[in-house]
């Protein structure tokens, strides 16, 4: 009897690594194939997502050290975090944390499970674009400003 229970379980938490394993791969596939396409944002210029990542990254790399930090924590913090944040707080508009949930423009308003993967990764661009585009602080930290990026500064995949 124990040994049953015990071999069901085994069984259950293989098949749970399974689906956690293939769900890995398909979230991994989606970002790899909706980064090589180009960006929605009107201001990208066809741009795709690894090529802005490139190129800001190259941009970072002739600013001084402080700024690199700064820039690399920025971005590091926002992206996993907001666009998963406000994906969900569309979803379920009426729970705590969208109570709790500081407004943005960004935060999509009634959206279902269909429709969320697409608006993740619209919010994933829109704030790697706010985290490595728009000066924050242009006056306070002008050498930390980054320029604008630009299509001809990024080599075509």
């Amino acid at each position: 009897m124990i040994r049953s229970v015990f071999s069901a379980l085994g069984i259950f938490v293989r098949l749970l690594l399974a689906l956690v394993l293939i769900a890995g791969l398909v979230f991994v596939a989606f970002v790899a194939y909706r980064g090589s396409q180009p960006m929605q944002l009107a201001s990208a210029d066809g741009m795709t997502y690894w090529q802005f990542v490139r190129e800001r990254i190259g941009a970072i790399r002739d600013l001084p050290a402080k700024c690199q930090q700064m820039h690399f924590t920025s971005f590091a913090i926002a992206v996993p975090l907001y666009p998963a944040l406000y994906t969900y707080v569309g979803i379920y508009p009426e729970s705590y944390l969208a109570r709790h949930t500081q407004p943005d423009p960004s935060i999509p308003k009634d959206i279902g499970w269909v429709d969320a993967p697409d608006v993740w990764w619209r919010l994933v661009e829109d704030v790697s674009w706010e985290a490595w585009v728009t000066q924050h602080l242009p006056t306070v930290m002008p050498e930390c400003n980054l320029p604008a990026p630009s299509l001809s500064a990024v080599s075509k995949p």
